[in-house]
């Protein structure tokens, strides 16, 4: 017998040889946009979150996470989660007590959609199948990652420029290009901070033209503690493919060139801004920090594989850099199939391999070196973290969402896990290769863990606080850990009353250093507020 909520959707389904037809604010029927999946679309705040155990009382901040969420049903049926409208979720932690706020980031592209009740772009990164009306407009989404910089909180995606919010408020102060400093249209979703100088190092991949034009051109950016850019260098990548994240020793960059290629003849076709080259070598830039040029580059490559995020980074007494990050030994991103496929395949992603890689990289061998992996130890999982007091350093802690497949998962309450069967967290040593694991229980998976450390600790003290999915009952909670003790459990679980989707990352702030910006900030202080950009790209001028 028919279910009447099936019947419904057959009677009344809004999309018609995959393009949405018809009005109506209404989600296509597939696993994107379905049970976890399901579009939150919230905007609020809760008081006092229930908590059960005890949050350390040592705690005093906001644990920052991002989140992609669709406010309007896709133009396109097969649209994908990275599609989603930038929402912000604030977890501000005092005294024991845990309040929540949920904010979007109010982008350019937010703000005509709002206009018009409706998606006004189309497929992910394909200009070529956006509304007329919207050509010109800034097309991010800005939901990759949101970190504190300088009293205020950046919003990025690695498509476009970031945006700027309050980080007590979470209200979008408007697009921030740095006083005017940076103008490239794309901007990493990872720039890194240097604990001993306060630099911010940044990148930008895809930086020539407008950002969607399969452009070769990788810019490399230093923000001085004061918001000085103080280094900007352009370089050339092999080809346009994905940089998602980057490691930063304290002389070098390192930039991991992921094969997926872009092509400007696949996008005017309406198809999708990536495809995966099975047959491509994976990639490392190497470049020097200060006083770079553009014929500094230096790119080794090794055999075909798929990066995932970068633990830790730093050199040797040799000079050569230590680099760590997970990497998959096929196409992660399944949705994104070679162009001789053309139909996407979540049973071969599902049978991947991530595996976490050690590489000792020589800054001054010749491009088109090979290299091969050091270290290639099993974590099986994603989201690496480490102490970032500890980045350009030689460190020894690092954690993971870690994938457990012996472990009891009840596909019958479940279904397929979203976002992927990241069903422990786990925390590993170098000294000894040591695994410590949490297991999330049969019917639960985490997200991104996030360290918080202990003021005045040694590396690793401290807590380490994550999202957990509750597949069963479509809810989410928050555990805290002991970041040294993870198996033993959370000190603190945070219930909190709704499901949000899938985030992809975050970051804590210590209130010490939200209070110290606010009155730098503050009319009549030492900087004073935020300013928003107000001149456009330059891309953007031929479209004024």
């Amino acid at each position: 017998m028919a279910h009447i909520y099936d019947v419904a959707k057959s009677i009344d389904y809004p999309y018609v040889e995959g393009r949405k037809t018809g009005k109506q604010v209404k989600y296509p029927n597939t696993p994107v946009f379905e049970t976890f999946n399901a579009p939150c679309r919230l905007e609020g705040d809760i008081l006092d979150l229930e908590v059960d155990g005890e949050i350390p009382s040592e705690i005093d901040g906001t644990f920052y996470r991002i989140q992609p969420d669709h406010r309007y049903p896709p133009i396109f049926e097969e649209d994908i989660h990275f599609s989603g409208d930038g929402s912000i979720t604030a977890i501000r932690i005092q005294n024991g007590h845990a309040d929540f706020k949920q904010r979007y980031a109010k982008t350019d592209r937010f703000h005509v959609e709002t206009a018009a009740r409706k998606s006004l772009f189309g497929k992910y990164r394909n200009p070529y199948t956006d509304s007329e009306s919207v050509k010109g407009v800034i097309r991010t989404v800005a939901n990759t990652n949101i970190t504190f910089w300088r009293g205020m909180l950046l919003a990025t995606k690695e498509d476009g420029p970031p945006y700027a919010m309050d980080p007590v408020t979470l209200e979008t102060i408007g697009r921030y290009d740095f006083e005017g400093q940076v103008r490239s249209p794309t901007f990493t979703a990872h720039p890194k901070f240097d604990p001993e100088t306060r630099e911010m190092i940044c990148f930008a991949y895809e930086a020539g033209g407008d950002g969607n034009d399969a452009s070769c051109d990788i810019v490399v950016y230093t923000i001085d503690a004061d918001g000085r850019k103080t280094e900007e260098t352009w370089y050339k990548s092999p080809f346009c493919g994905m940089i998602h994240d980057c490691g930063i020793s304290k002389n070098y960059v390192v930039l991991p060139l992921t094969p997926l290629k872009c092509s400007v003849d696949r996008l005017k076709k309406g198809g999708n801004h990536w495809a995966w080259d099975p047959n491509e070598s994976q990639w490392y830039g190497i470049v020097p920090r200060r006083g770079g040029k553009p014929e500094d580059i230096v790119w080794l490559q090794a055999e075909n594989a798929f990066h995932g995020h970068v633990a830790g980074c730093y050199e040797n007494d040799d000079g050569h850099v230590i680099f760590d990050l997970t990497v998959a030994d096929g196409n992660v991103f399944f949705f994104f199939p070679p162009d001789e496929e053309g139909a996407s395949n979540l049973g071969a992603r599902n049978k991947l391999q991530s595996i976490t890689h050690r590489w000792i990289l020589d800054p001054t061998a010749g491009t088109g070196s090979h290299v091969r992996p050091a270290v290639r130890w099993n974590t099986s999982g994603e989201f690496s973290r480490i102490d970032d007091r500890f980045v350009t350093k030689k460190y020894n802690h690092f954690w993971q969402a870690r994938i457990d497949p012996t472990k009891e998962y009840d596909a019958a309450k479940c279904g397929s896990p979203a976002g992927g069967l990241f069903n422990c967290l786990g925390h590993y040593t170098w000294n000894g290769q040591t695994e410590d694991v949490l297991w999330a229980g049969p019917c639960s998976t985490f997200q991104e863990p996030t360290f918080i450390p202990k003021q005045g600790g040694e590396e690793g003290e401290g807590w380490l606080i994550a999202f957990v999915n509750r597949l069963d009952v479509l809810r989410n909670d928050i555990v805290i850990v002991d970041a040294l003790h993870v198996a033993a459990g959370p000190i603190a679980t945070i219930h909190l009353p709704l499901k949000l989707r899938l985030g992809l990352h975050g970051n804590f702030v210590d209130h010490r250093e939200i209070e110290t910006w606010q009155k730098r900030r503050a009319p009549g202080g030492e900087i004073g507020p935020v300013q928003a950009a107000q001149k456009p790209l330059d891309w953007q001028l031929e479209y004024s």
